[in-house]
């Protein structure tokens, strides 16, 4: 395969973006420096700056990398589950057993601590967190679509409720650590929301 074809281009893309999201989990976004990327995606450092014009960048896509493939993933699985309290409580337990299976609340942490002073991790951080809301808000108009939730059910307001507690997971699963009980947060969120959506 020629160096330059596009799946050339993609396959280095990925393993950058690979070595990236474990540094930046590892170091967060302050600690971790391009020379630190490049060793763990077994790149040159200059190969890096050809695909990402600045670690901020390189950040940035490993964040929404991460984000459009949890939710990908999350759609797939929802579809196949009939029963509402059951899919309710799989697209919970998807997102609070990944934080530990995959540590990726890390990188958002750490994005946090640096929204302050960086306006571009802060858009992000919205968009980001839009997303999740948007996805929410479009499993709460599905189950009212079908019955399954109250008609008088606002999905906007919900689905902020429900974005700001899985959130809120993030930050809990940090504090917590090897404390951190998977099962207690998954029925805390899961009752909660059962509360709202079901009749």
């Amino acid at each position: 395969m020629p160096k330059s074809s596009p799946a050339h281009a993609a396959e280095v893309r990925q393993r950058i973006l690979a070595g990236a999201d474990r540094a930046f989990r590892a170091r967060g976004f302050r600690g971790t420096t391009i020379p630190a990327i490049a060793a763990e995606a077994d790149v040159s450092v200059g190969l890096i700056y050809r695909y990402f014009p600045s670690k901020e960048e390189l950040f940035l896509s490993v964040c929404q990398t991460s984000t459009d493939a949890h939710l990908d993933e999350l759609a797939a699985t929802l579809a196949a589950i009939a029963d509402p309290r059951q899919r309710l409580r799989a697209a919970i337990e998807r997102f609070v057993v990944s934080l530990s299976e995959e540590r990726w609340g890390a990188i958002v942490i750490h994005a946090w601590a640096e929204a302050d002073r960086n306006p571009r991790l802060r858009d992000m951080l919205d968009r980001l967190f839009e997303q999740q809301r948007g996805f929410a808000a479009m499993f709460i108009r599905d189950a009212v679509a079908r019955g399954e939730a109250p008609p008088e059910v606002d999905p906007e307001v919900l689905s902020l409720a429900a974005a700001m507690l899985l959130h809120g997971a993030i930050a809990y699963h940090l504090q917590r650590g090897p404390r951190f009980n998977e099962e207690a947060a998954i029925e805390a969120i899961s009752s909660l929301l059962s509360l709202a959506l079901h009749r």
